[in-house]
């Protein structure tokens, strides 16, 4: 079982990527999606936030209201490294485990593909891949990305800032596709590397 860690910022193409290898038959586990689960699921975790950012955070139902945590969380550096040092290890756990069930199943996956965009803030999780796919992107494109999906600009410039830059993330990659032409561009540069350096290892 290969496993691929795919990361790059926000609006990077991390979505576009995952869902062009899953077509081709990948397991994709997605780093947000299992912190999301846990925030529902989790009472210690969500506890810890709860503590660390206030009751403002949360819904009338006792649940994580997303939108204000990532105000919260997104405000400052400071605000943004609490989150990750309460969420980050609940979901290295949470996958390790995951990676071990799928390795037990009795046709274990050829590839899976880890979607972990804070993977170089996070060096742990680089202990559970074989190798990393950084996508690159330039700033403009990737804030423009993000404000078609109904961001505003100004909280797309603030959350880029609080993350590595695309040279921190190349330090840490095997592979780098850049992402600053059209979709269809892209789409074709990823099928390429799959191709050529993944649908091998099946």
């Amino acid at each position: 079982m290969y496993v691929l860690a795919l990361t790059g910022g926000l609006g990077a193409g991390k979505s576009v990527a995952a869902s062009v290898f899953g077509a081709r038959g990948a397991v994709v586990i997605d780093t947000d999606d299992v912190a999301k689960t846990l925030l529902d699921e989790v009472p210690s975790v969500r506890e810890r936030v709860v503590a660390a950012f206030g009751e403002s955070v949360t819904l009338p139902d006792g649940r994580i209201d997303r939108a204000a945590l990532a105000e919260a969380a997104f405000a400052t550096a400071e605000a943004s490294a609490t989150l990750a040092g309460i969420v980050h290890p609940a979901v290295l756990a949470a996958v390790a485990g995951a990676l071990d069930a799928l390795a037990l199943q009795e046709v274990p996956p050829a590839v899976v593909v880890l979607v972990i965009p804070l993977l170089a803030e996070s060096p742990l999780f680089l202990e559970l891949v074989d190798a990393v796919l950084a996508i690159s992107a330039i700033e403009e494109a990737r804030i423009e990305r993000v404000v078609a999906r109904g961001m505003s600009r100004e909280a797309a410039e603030r959350r880029i800032a609080l993350q590595v830059g695309d040279a921190e993330r190349r330090e840490i990659a095997d592979y780098v596709i850049e992402n600053d032409a059209d979709r269809e561009s892209f789409e074709r540069d990823l099928a390429e590397f799959w191709d050529t350096e993944i649908a091998t290892r099946e």
